[in-house]
C-alpha cells in the first residue's frame, strides 16, 4: 500500500480549463482493459470539490482536496520514476496520461501536497504549460514555535506531535513554505 499524499490544488483559467483539470483528477482508467476514455493523472484516490468562485475578470477559480499514491510528482508529473513516464512506455498505443504541466496551457494551476508518513510537502505552480515553480520541503523543517511564530526548525525536545498542514492563510503571508499547527 503506498503512503498517501494529501494535496490541495487551486485551479484558475476559464470554465472548461477547470473541468478540464478536475475531469483529470476524477478520471478512471485501467490499461489493461483497453484505452481510457479520457485524460488523466495516475494514482489520484480522491478529488473533492472544495470552492469555486467567479473571478473579476470572467475567470473561474477551483479549489480541489484530494489524496494520491506518494507524492504530487509522482501522479501528476512527468520524468524520472512517475508514474506517466512508465504508462507512456508501457502502453505506447493506448496510452491517454496527462500532467499538470500539459493541463496547465491555458489555465494556471497551483498545488500544495503533504505527505506525513516520509514527511516532505511539495509546492507546485503551472501557468501557460510550463512548471514555474517546484518547491519540496521536509516537513520536520519548518514549524511554529510556542509563541505561534513561524520557524525554521521544530524544537524536538518540547514539540507536542501536533500534526502541521499548510496555512489557509498562506496568500497573506510573504515567506517561508507556510504550515500551521492543525
Amino acid at each position: 500500500m503506498p503512503n498517501y499524499c494529501n494535496y490541495e490544488m487551486r485551479i484558475r483559467g476559464s470554465r472548461e480549463s477547470v473541468d478540464r483539470v478536475l475531469a483529470c483528477l476524477m478520471a478512471d482508467y485501467n490499461y489493461y482493459e483497453g484505452k481510457p476514455s479520457h485524460k488523466h493523472f495516475f494514482r489520484v484516490f480522491e478529488a473533492r470539490n472544495w470552492d469555486e468562485w467567479k473571478n473579476g475578470d470572467g475567470t473561474f477559480t477551483k479549489t480541489v482536496c484530494g489524496s494520491c499514491a506518494w507524492s504530487v510528482y509522482m501522479c501528476m508529473c512527468s520524468g524520472g520514476l512517475t508514474y506517466y513516464d512508465r504508462a507512456k512506455g508501457e502502453h505506447p498505443e493506448t496510452f491517454m496520461g496527462t500532467t499538470l504541466a500539459e493541463q496547465s496551457k491555458d489555465c494556471e494551476i497551483e498545488v500544495f501536497s503533504e505527505e506525513t508518513g516520509v514527511g516532505f510537502g511539495e509546492h507546485y505552480i503551472f501557468k501557460g504549460g510550463e512548471c514555474q515553480c517546484d518547491d519540496t520541503v521536509d516537513v520536520q523543517s519548518a514549524g511554529y514555535d510556542g509563541s505561534g511564530n513561524a520557524t525554521a526548525d521544530i524544537d524536538w525536545s518540547t514539540y507536542d506531535g501536533d500534526i502541521l498542514c499548510l496555512d489557509p492563510h498562506r496568500e497573506d503571508q510573504t515567506d517561508g513554505y507556510l504550515w500551521e499547527i492543525c
